[in-house]
């Protein structure tokens, strides 16, 4: 864990974290119709066809951002990410998932996503 994160930071960034993930979540769902695209064209020569160089590329900016920014991607459709973070001499996740406006859970990295508890309950 690299970089840790308070409340107020994760905070901070789920504007821009939301904004991201819906690109991504566009990106994706392009290459899974080019691909789907290939397919059919190539069907019978046993080539699938695959996702385009400049979409592969562009995906893989928008996934490096979170790795450089210290959040970590857990999910594109439906999108979560955690950000790494402590509290009272524990590793934690402060979590966000589409459709929330702020950092309202958290868990630890054993409990995952099931084990979301409310950042009131934080030490």
């Amino acid at each position: 864990m690299d970089r840790l994160f308070t409340v107020a930071e994760a905070d901070a960034l789920v504007p821009e974290v939301a904004s991201r993930m819906e690109r991504l979540r566009d990106l994706q769902a392009e290459a899974a119709a080019g691909t789907a695209r290939a397919r059919r064209r190539a069907r019978g020569n046993g080539h699938g066809g695959g996702v385009p160089a400049p979409l592969a590329r562009e995906i893989g900016e928008a996934l490096a951002w979170f790795e450089t920014s210290g959040i970590q991607v857990k999910g594109i459709a439906p999108p979560l990410v955690d950000f790494p973070a402590r509290s009272g001499g524990r590793e934690i996740l402060l979590c966000w998932t589409e459709g929330e406006e702020r950092i309202a859970f958290f868990h630890t990295p054993e409990e995952g996503f099931a084990g979301r508890r409310p950042i009131g309950d934080l030490e």
